[in-house]
């Protein structure tokens, strides 16, 4: 079929239209909200009272990212928050967070993060210790100058002030 035959032709999604930002932002709001529930697109869609496919649809159009990514981004944020900030297993955070089981949740953010939640705890860790000798270290008043006939061997000297 050629181009400018009509029924080729792109035609804006008149149910799509009828989705206000506001509408949008709430979705949102309630995916950051509700975690550790159901947030399928036929879940929020029952939630919101609309058609999965205009749910779908419309969000992709106005954010550019699909729904489906914006749960599993926003379940990634909290779980990077989580590891970061509390003592909460695996299992915990899986169970807190919406994923079946520590494996499901352990997959995806190793899968989206690139390393696994054991992993990014511990660096996070590693970080944290770093920081804290780095901002308790006290400057030193005094200097290591070499002994005449030590052998390389050094001694501390109060450093003229």
């Amino acid at each position: 079929m050629p181009k400018n035959d009509p029924a080729v032709a792109a035609k804006p999604i008149p149910a799509c239209q009828n989705h206000s930002a506001e509408i949008l932002m709430q979705v949102v709001h309630f995916i950051t909200e509700n975690l550790h529930a159901d947030l399928s697109v036929s879940a929020l869609a029952r939630t919101f009272s609309q058609p999965e496919s205009v749910l779908f649809r419309a969000f992709k159009l106005q954010t550019g990212i699909a729904l489906d990514q914006v749960v599993l981004r926003r379940r990634i944020e909290r779980a990077l928050h989580l590891l970061k900030h509390s003592k909460a297993t695996d299992t915990e955070i899986a169970t807190g967070i919406g994923w079946g089981s520590a494996t499901d949740f352990q997959t995806a953010f190793t899968s989206y993060i690139g390393v696994s939640p054991a992993e990014y705890r511990m660096s996070v860790r590693l970080k944290q210790q770093a920081t804290r000798v780095k901002s308790h270290k006290r400057p030193s008043a005094s200097t290591c100058i070499p002994r005449e006939g030590s052998g390389g061997r050094a001694r501390r000297v109060l450093a003229a002030v």
